[in-house]
């Protein structure tokens, strides 16, 4: 203890000496353990340890998925979950949702406000307790009997002004009275950005086998201590064996390659944030080993200053273990220092990221510090305080033997193989900086692609708004049935909206592509075309409009007509398939003319036009295996989004929008009121956020590949001091001085740009198994990162290279 002691106070002197050294390696490996540490920050919070979740390792999300049908990951059925929870040795609970809304009504005002429609253990399936109240009981979720609803902690404060006398109140709900019972705690946000809770009310009719491919519902579980995802899978797949054995002969489960599945949870909650997190990740993990390689090259040079001190302790006895045990010393209050630091501010880092994420990929996660948190910070320090220690250690230990209180001395922990190393080093440091700089070339090269890719309709001049319509008021009655209410309503609105100045054209779209929500698809059958054995028969996606929903979005008509008004309620059944379905099961010919229905109790619907193939929410990737549009007025809907395109600024439609919806029915909100452009444009968030994080980091890493650049050639230009003077003495120029120094930087760049290009073609090759549009702009990102690392290597080199043609010759030969 008392050498530990000594050998800490020597240490502390030693670095207030040399202030600069130590403050320049504090930062720069606090730089390095920081932006791990709020990357982590962030990775703790979005990917294993969201908000508001008790012990989230025990969740795991619950999927069906067809694979002949190319649907590798829906939603569950009644019947699929009741299987799933049937495995009491593995499951401990588990609940269904399904994402609803309503039209509140509360203190004279109407509001639209979403719910998650759940079975009674949802949140004993996530651990979570309200703060006020109770969650429902079994007995409430019951079909008529669940007119209870539990408030999330934002809806409480804003309609009861977080008043604890608000349980037991009453909300109108679509003209019904529900029950207030419970308010969750803040941080509960699962369903994401669900404002209230309500029972789902499922009965024995909805978990008979005939709904077995009746996917309407998602699904979580909690798994029993100890038990895994791999055992619950391997559970599940015994379950489908035994349903395609029930189905017999024609199974339609054996012929779509039908399935169930779980994964962990949080790879679900995380959704579009993951591949940018993990990227990210594996960045900063680069930005840390940079800056230790730094931090190497300055203890080795600091090491070389050092040298006849060493030669003296030696002489007086010191052992190799001491003398090491002194670097050691050294290296770890240097990396404590810059841990303490990273766990001072890499939570609040973390924080300041997670508030630069679009808020809708967000919600739901919350930066907090935490033990673990501390402990993977100690652990990055631990990792940096070895990576950037050891080179000096391993180099004083090998010199150990030659150290003598001799002139000679001054060489044997300076010489060529130590200039090797570092150069080594920086050489290394330039390969990882050109592959960030490169790599954000090439995501930045992606982003560009992406965004001139066409969704298949003109997103500019359009604004939408969503409307959810009030259940008690479209019921069918007597001389009037639910379908011509909703159509007359629809109309009622996008004709009030054409006639407003500067309006080209207003329509209804359910779902909106782009839009958030659910996307419905489903099976149908084509008339006089029986299915082969083991085909599970054509799918597709399902989209409801209103006649001049072309003219809005202006999506093409490729063949055949449009609907018009006169394809409603009572008249003959129609269809418009757009141009990806149709060469689908249509190859070769027109589809217009031919009848299709959903199901053997359906009725035939012929197919009257072809138009042009749509996104359905991704300039990423497009999951659409064609569309099956059909008039709203003939298909009756509980919700519907309005397009408006304009001649003037989407924005100033808003307030006109609104009025609309509510001069042809006053129980009506509108939501989720949007510019077209604008939904398109977030549908690449996740990857413009990669972009400029990228970009962060990869001027980060050339700043620490400077530094290394100016450290070495500094150090380098120091130790020929006396070589340079000699040759200014016997007649070398300023110009062929500078082109010496020069001739290291850019020896230094050549070798570290080569090991960067072949870093960048195998990092390539991965991401473009990852990430959409990745294999372009690989010439403009090799040139970008060449010319950046040369332009930055040159600004490093000049203040050496100045100073060292600087030298004067008779004072350097007379230092000698």
């Amino acid at each position: 203890m008392d050498a530990v002691i000594a050998n800490l106070r020597y240490a502390v002197r030693q670095l207030w000496r040399a202030r600069t050294f130590t403050i320049v390696t504090i930062l720069t490996l606090a730089l390095g353990v920081g932006a791990n540490t709020a990357i982590f920050s962030v990775v703790q919070a979005v990917l294993l340890q969201p908000a508001g979740v008790d012990d989230p390792a025990r969740v795991a999300s619950f999927h069906a998925r067809y694979i002949q049908l190319n649907l590798p990951s829906i939603g569950v059925s009644a019947p699929d979950f009741a299987d799933a929870v049937s495995l009491s040795s593995i499951v401990e609970s588990g609940a269904l949702v399904q994402p609803n809304s309503f039209n509140a009504t509360f203190a004279g005002r109407t509001q639209h406000l979403r719910a998650g429609m759940t079975t009674w253990r949802w949140f004993q399936v996530f651990g979570a307790k309200p703060i006020l109240g109770r969650t429902y009981a079994p007995e409430e979720d019951q079909k008529g009997a669940n007119q209870v609803v539990v408030l999330s902690y934002a809806t409480w404060q804003e309609f009861f002004g977080g008043q604890p006398d608000a349980i037991g109140k009453s909300l109108l709900l679509d003209g019904k009275s529900y029950r207030v019972i419970g308010v969750m705690r803040s941080d509960f946000d699962w369903p994401r950005n669900e404002q209230m809770w309500i029972p789902l009310g499922l009965t024995s009719k909805d978990y008979d086998q005939s709904n077995r491919f009746n996917e309407s519902y998602d699904s979580v579980l909690r798994l029993r201590p100890g038990a895994n995802v791999a055992q619950l899978n391997a559970a599940l797949e015994q379950k489908r064996l035994e349903e395609i054995r029930r189905e017999g002969t024609g199974s339609f489960g054996l012929s779509s390659e039908w399935g169930m599945f779980a994964q962990p949870w949080t790879k679900d909650a995380a959704g579009d944030l993951r591949k940018p997190l993990v990227a990210l990740f594996a960045v900063v993990a680069m930005i840390l080993l940079i800056a230790c390689a730094n931090i190497s090259g300055l203890m080795l040079a600091r090491a070389s200053t050092r040298t006849r001190e060493l030669a003296i302790r030696t002489a007086l006895g010191a052992s190799l273990r001491q003398i090491t045990a002194q670097f050691v010393t050294e290296t770890a209050l240097l990396a404590g220092a810059a841990t303490l630091i990273a766990v001072l501010s890499g939570p609040a880092f973390g924080r300041l990221l997670l508030l630069a994420i679009p808020h809708d990929l967000a919600a739901g996660f919350a930066v907090h510090g935490s033990f673990g948190l501390v402990l993977v910070a100690a652990g990055f320090g631990l990792v940096t305080s070895l990576l950037s220690g050891l080179a000096p250690i391993l180099q004083v230990a090998r010199s150990y033997k030659e150290l003598r209180l001799t002139e000679q001395s001054k060489s044997a922990t300076a010489g060529p193989a130590r200039q090797r190393f570092r150069s080594a080093l920086v050489t290394a440091e330039i390969a990882l900086a050109f592959l960030l700089v490169a790599g954000a070339g090439l995501f930045l090269s992606s982003l560009k692609e992406l965004q001139n890719v066409a969704p298949g309709f003109s997103p500019t001049g359009v604004l939408t708004g969503s409307v959810t319509l009030n259940a008690s008021n479209y019921r069918d009655q007597p001389g009037i049935d639910r379908g011509t209410k909703e159509a007359n309503f629809l109309q009622n609105v996008t004709s009030r909206l054409s006639q407003q100045p500067g309006v080209v054209a207003a329509a209804a779209v359910y779902p909106l592509p782009f839009g958030q929500g659910q996307y419905p698809s489903s099976s149908f059958e084509i008339e006089n075309r029986p299915q082969k054995p083991n085909d599970p028969g054509p799918h597709s996606d399902d989209r409801e409009a209103t006649p001049d929903f072309l003219r809005a979005m202006q999506i093409p008509l490729l063949n055949g007509r449009w609907f018009t008004e006169e394809d409603r309620t009572g008249h003959p059944r129609v269809a418009v398939v757009d141009d990806m379905l149709a060469r689908a099961y249509w190859p070769g010919q027109s589809p217009v003319g031919k009848r299709v229905r959903q199901g053997s109790g359906s009725p035939w619907v012929e197919i009257v036009g072809v138009v042009g193939h749509v996104r359905r929410d991704s300039l990423e990737m497009d999951e659409n295996k064609g569309v099956v549009y059909t008039p709203m007025a003939q298909n009756p809907v509980d919700e519907a989004a309005f397009v408006v395109r304009t001649t003037i600024a989407p924005d100033a439609m808003r307030a006109t929008l609104a009025e609309a919806v509510q001069t042809a029915d006053s129980a009506e909100a509108v939501y989720d009121v949007h510019t077209l452009d604008s939904l398109v444009n977030d549908s690449l968030a996740a990857r413009r956020l990669l972009v400029g994080l990228l970009t962060l980091f990869g001027g980060l890493a050339l700043l620490l590949a400077a530094i290394g650049i100016y450290g070495l050639l500094s150090f380098s230009a120091t130790q020929r001091t006396t070589e340079i003077g000699i040759r200014m003495a016997l007649g070398a120029q300023r110009w062929q001085v500078i082109a010496l120094v020069l001739r290291q930087s850019f020896t230094l760049i050549g070798l570290g740009m080569v090991a960067g290009l072949a870093l960048t073609f195998v990092t390539q090759r991965i991401l473009t198994h990852t990430f959409a549009a990745m294999n372009t702009g690989m010439s403009s990102s090799m040139l970008l990162a060449g010319f950046s690392l040369v332009l930055v290597a040159a600004l490093a080199a000049a203040l050496p290279a100045n100073r060292s043609a600087s030298v004067n010759p008779v004072v350097a030969l007379r230092n000698e």
